[in-house]
């Protein structure tokens, strides 16, 4: 089974999408895929915004209880493919772990959809947050093709 980690800043909004709805999105298709997420900067008293569990809901994924985890060694460790929000996350995470560079990727960059960032929509309107999440989801849907042809 493939591991799959999603990484941003704060593991509250951009690495949350993306890691619930590949998981919905991978079981609704029966693929054999472990998803989770974490923050460089993640702290367990920063709630989660609201709007990310009502995005979510939408897509299926019901009764979103997530608690911001922080990165860890194990966790990059355990994890066959990562993929950050925005190139500065993943220089970041190459500059503490190089050994996890290969298996390091931006989700636009693996997406194929160039190299751009995933803007950070925390404390931004609900509209910025869907807008977020729409390209998030475009982007998780292209990349588990991707993860399916390997």
């Amino acid at each position: 089974m493939k591991k799959v980690l999603f990484l941003c800043t704060g593991n509250t909004c951009r690495s949350v999408l993306a890691h619930y709805y590949a998981a919905k999105l991978a079981a609704d298709l029966k693929l054999p895929y472990k998803f989770n997420s974490a923050g460089l900067e993640a702290h367990k008293d920063i709630p989660q915004p609201g709007i990310v569990a009502d995005l979510l809901a939408k897509e299926g994924v019901k009764n979103l209880t997530h608690v911001p985890v922080p990165m860890t060694g194990k966790l990059v460790k355990s994890s066959d493919l990562i993929l950050t929000m925005t190139a500065g996350h993943k220089s970041a995470l190459i500059a503490r772990y190089p050994r996890a560079a290969k298996k390091t990727h931006t989700l636009i960059e693996y997406a194929g959809f160039g190299h751009d960032d995933i803007a950070d929509p925390y404390r931004r309107d609900d509209l910025f947050y869907y807008e977020v999440f729409k390209l998030i989801k475009s982007a998780v849907k292209v990349a588990l093709e991707n993860l399916k042809k390997k």
